[in-house]
């Protein structure tokens, strides 16, 4: 098959996928996750060449998600905020978020401060988004609304957090990492990784 061809078959595949489990009343997520893993079994070693089309259309998809999340979500929970909410806002981007993560890295040898940078940029808040519509859409819960107030406003902080401290961030932690070479061998931070997948335009 020609490799135009595989990048669509990469973005039909799981939008098939979702499409077919909602119409059979299953979940269209975990259908698309299935279908990924099939479509890297079966493409093997041409799943990887076959994702450039596949990556670009879900950053543009995850663009246009915030964008309507600013425009239509956000909007009217400006004048709906109280101290509880934010209080769990903040809680949920710091130990609600890092405690994991930090857990998840324990015995691994890493330094605090990659344990730290990893907990504050690692999990992202746009399945959030997602699954709060979910739960809006196909649940009677008396407490939906203040259950959507709670997650905008968590991913309307870790929007501005995150994107405020990403730059300055990410340039203290590479001063770090390049100010203690003399102990890259002994780091695990310095262990090379597998590359997980070929960034390049259709063949």
């Amino acid at each position: 098959m020609e490799g135009t061809w595989r990048q669509i078959n990469a973005v039909a595949t799981p939008l098939l996928a979702y499409t077919v489990a909602a119409a059979l009343g299953g979940s269209g997520f975990i259908a698309a996750f299935t279908a990924g893993i099939v479509f890297r079994t079966v493409a093997a070693d041409h799943a990887m060449e076959a994702m450039f089309m596949a990556e670009q259309t879900g950053e543009l998809l995850s663009a246009v998600t915030f964008l309507l999340f600013g425009a239509v979500l956000l909007g009217p929970a400006l004048g709906e905020l109280d101290w509880p909410i934010a209080a769990y806002a903040v809680a949920s981007l710091t130990v609600v978020r890092m405690l994991p993560v930090a857990l998840a890295l324990a015995g691994t040898g890493m330094r605090r401060v990659t344990v730290g940078f990893l907990g504050w940029f690692g999990p992202r808040g746009l399945a959030s988004i997602v699954f709060v519509l979910i739960l809006l859409e196909a649940t009677d819960l008396p407490e939906r609304s203040l259950m959507l107030r709670v997650v905008i406003w968590t991913v309307a902080l870790s929007v501005y957090a995150h994107g405020l401290t990403a730059d300055p961030g990410a340039a203290r932690y590479a001063d770090w990492y390049h100010a203690h070479h003399d102990r890259h061998r002994a780091m695990p931070e310095s262990v090379p990784v597998a590359e997980q997948r070929a960034r390049r335009g259709p063949a």
